[in-house]
């Protein structure tokens, strides 16, 4: 026989072998979900570096050449930026206005607005539709086409200024477009580097699949193990063990390659809305990189075949009295993991408590001290849910004994007796939780400034509002009368030459905040008006304010840095009629915002980080907790041949449902509860001000419905599968 007619036999058995396995469908499914998830995962790396290709490309495209950078060509248009916010979230604003009448447009942009008229984003629109965004710059005339956005959900407004802001300093001549190193704008410059996204990605979604593939590729290992060692005690070569394995696995893993596929093809058609995240997947920018998609799925589904091959094992088999190679399995000795148990605590203790009380001032042994009580608490962790299981076990067990209950007397044994297949059950969940928890932990820190704005914003909300003042006083004075009633004008003078502001107004609006317009009076973080003091704290370094009796207009010889808009009953102010007031009379950069707001603004965008690690991290849970269920499937499956006859003997169909209640709902179950508290304990110590973690209640719950929904599926598999195998269980003279 030939080698290329060998090859083409031993895949054909390799093929029949997996067909006929007592576990086969188990390992097809297993294979099938492992290589489908890794190639999702692979694939989703390839679209994170596409993705931020394309923000690039187009980001350089309508990016301006400026006249300074090239003084021998024409201007054709004046030209800014400045940003905005909706709903907290910074977005970009560009000026633009022709200087020549066939001014070329920006990429995307299909004609010009006129003066006080803007073109914006479809996704800045329905955002902001609540927030006034359609007029807050005039009347909105259009909408920014897809060649002008870096991705389809990108927020971006074009706005044209009327006449009155042409001279404004933040406008100035531009010769065209395509600079690539004039990316400044744009979303690009509002997220996390590729290297952070893809760091996080192989984290929660490639490794946990590589965990998948790696107990895919020894489920049901056993009689391969002794048909590996059967073939070599005949003589086989390592690669005709390798030709059956690939006969085995081919179909699943290409079937899975084939599916991993599916959600990439459907976003090269559509641009749909990623779950919690709100990204739209650029389906434009994803047809450009067909190939490179295909390549992924090729590559995952490499690596699977891979591990087949190089994870199954060849002369295991015990050794006869006289030396020969015995094929059948090694018994299995189960011990209880004691030094891990031990240990568990300890690492726990050093993580809660060890940094608190050795490296409080310091953030980087702060981080390192944690870090090593994190990992070794997740690694010791399955040792402890084990433990507990076997003596849960036990006492089932007596339980059943006493009262003859058989799937209680059974299940408990089994539990006490297999330490080790329990800690390898609970492994993927307790450590698949604890990485999700502390990739959001470290993802959500915020700095002491952000903590203090959102505290800002609980205590007086939309009480305080700051507007930069313009320098020319008319343009406060119309500002001031544009207003709507109920707002008191104050302004916020520079420092002076000893580093203080004073606040000005006139004595009626003092009168009504209750401050004496003697020249004495001052504002400090001890006021008892809520406004007032967080004012002082925010905008004075010393912490406290001179109030003078003085226009805030411009009239006086106090210069006014910023404008300080008060409810005059308390209430929110109207934060959308001020700003398009603002844009119209002031400048077109006028800064509006609450106390500090551009720190809350930073805390808001890192939340939006958080609801990515969240996303992912559901993802690569979901791939662990497979992993787990497939592995004690494979277990229980084992067992439950065992266990066959008692079906024979009870005559009841339902004990193999109680066993695999007892045996994988009940651990996983268990595991899920007890990896969210450990979680909450472990990330605790991150939520301190010193490294300003948040603990995400939306991970929390996701983590808890993915792992009863993985206990409740894995039960309901088992007890599927083992009725199957009672119902064709026949004595065998083994």
């Amino acid at each position: 026989m030939t080698r290329r007619a060998l090859a083409s036999q031993l895949l054909r058995v390799g093929w029949a072998a997996g067909r006929g396995a007592r576990e086969g469908r188990l390992r097809f499914t297993a294979l099938l979900m492992a290589s489908s998830l890794l190639t999702i995962a692979v694939c989703a790396v390839v679209v994170a570096s596409v993705v931020y290709e394309t923000r690039d490309e187009k980001a350089a495209a309508r990016s301006p050449n400026t006249l300074a950078a090239n003084p021998g060509e024409q201007a054709v248009a004046l030209w800014g930026y400045t940003y905005d916010t909706i709903d907290d979230l910074q977005y970009s604003v560009i000026f633009i206005a022709p200087l020549v009448e066939d001014a070329p447009l920006p990429p995307g942009v299909p004609r010009w607005p006129g003066p006080g008229e803007a073109v914006l984003s479809p996704a800045l629109v329905e955002a902001g539709r609540g927030e006034g965004i359609t007029t807050r710059w005039g009347e909105t005339v259009g909408f920014i086409e897809e060649a002008g956005l870096e991705s389809p959900g990108e927020w971006i407004a074009y706005v044209r200024p009327d006449a009155s802001h042409l001279e404004d300093p933040r406008l100035f001549e531009i010769v065209g477009y395509g600079n690539p190193g004039g990316g400044g704008i744009g979303e690009h410059t509002l997220v996390s580097p590729l290297w952070a996204l893809q760091t996080t990605l192989l984290c929660l979604l490639v490794l946990p699949a590589l965990v998948l593939v790696v107990i895919a590729a020894r489920l049901g290992a056993t009689a391969r193990d002794r048909r590996s060692a059967l073939i070599e005690a005949l003589g086989g070569s390592w690669s005709a063990r390798a030709y059956l394995n690939l006969g085995e696995a081919v179909l699943p893993v290409s079937v899975g390659a084939v599916i991993g596929l599916l959600p990439w093809v459907v976003a090269m058609g559509l641009d749909y809305r990623l779950p919690l995240t709100g990204f739209i997947m650029p389906s434009m920018s994803l047809r450009s990189a067909w190939w490179q998609l295909c390549a992924g799925g090729l590559l995952a589904a490499l690596v699977v075949l891979v591990a087949v091959v190089l994870l199954h094992r060849s002369g295991r088999g015990r050794r006869g009295k006289r030396g020969e190679q015995s094929v059948s399995p090694r018994a299995r000795a189960e011990k209880q993991p004691r030094l891990k148990v031990l240990l568990c605590p300890m690492f726990l203790l050093l993580a809660t408590r060890g940094p608190d009380l050795i490296a409080a001032n310091s953030p980087f042994w702060f981080i390192i001290i944690y870090t090593v009580g994190v990992v070794g608490t997740l690694v010791t962790l399955p040792a402890v849910v084990s433990l507990v299981i076997s003596t849960v076990g036990r006492v089932l067990a007596n339980f059943g004994g006493r009262k003859g209950v058989s799937s209680a007397l059974v299940a408990g044994r089994w539990m006490a007796a297999q330490p080790g297949v329990t800690a390898r059950l609970v492994a993927g969940i307790v450590i698949g939780i604890g990485l999700m928890g502390q990739v959001q932990a470290h993802s959500s820190r915020i700095s002491e400034p952000m903590i203090a704005a959102e505290e800002t914003l609980e205590r007086v909300g939309a009480g305080v509002i700051m507007v930069k003042a313009p320098e020319e006083s008319s343009r406060i004075s119309n500002f001031v009368e544009a207003l709507p009633e109920g707002i008191l004008t104050l302004g916020l003078t520079w420092p002076d030459s000893e580093g203080d502001k004073s606040l000005l107004a006139p004595c009626s609006v003092l009168i009504e905040l209750d401050l004496a317009c003697d020249g004495r009076a001052e504002v400090n973080r001890a006021h008892p008006d809520g406004r007032l003091s967080e004012l002082a704290n925010w905008e004075s370094p010393s912490g406290r304010i001179v109030v003078r009796d003085d226009s805030p207009t411009g009239h006086s010889d106090h210069p006014v840095e910023q404008l300080v808009l008060i409810s005059a009953s308390g209430t929110d102010l109207p934060v959308d009629t001020v700003k398009a007031t603002a844009y119209r009379e002031v400048s077109l950069s006028p800064g509006v915002g609450t106390l500090g707001y551009s720190w809350y603004g930073g805390a808001k965008q890192r939340a939006q980080t958080v609801d990515w690690v969240v996303l992912l991290g559901v993802v690569g849970l979901i791939s662990l907790g497979a992993g787990v269920a497939m592995n004690n499937a494979g277990e229980f499956l084992r067992f439950s041949r065992a266990a066959a006859p008692l079906t024979v003997l009870t005559g009841q169909r339902r004990i193999h449902a109680e066993i695999a209640a007892w045996v994988i709902c009940l651990p996983l179950l268990l595991a899920t509860a007890v990896g969210l508290l450990v979680n909450y304990w472990l990330v605790a110590p991150m939520t301190v001000p010193l490294i300003g973690a948040r603990i995400s209640a939306t991970g929390i719950a996701a983590m808890a419905i993915v792992g009863v929904v993985l206990a409740l599926g894995s039960w309901v598999a088992g007890t599927v599968q083992a009725l199957r195998q009672a119902a064709r269980w026949t004595p065998e003279a083994d």
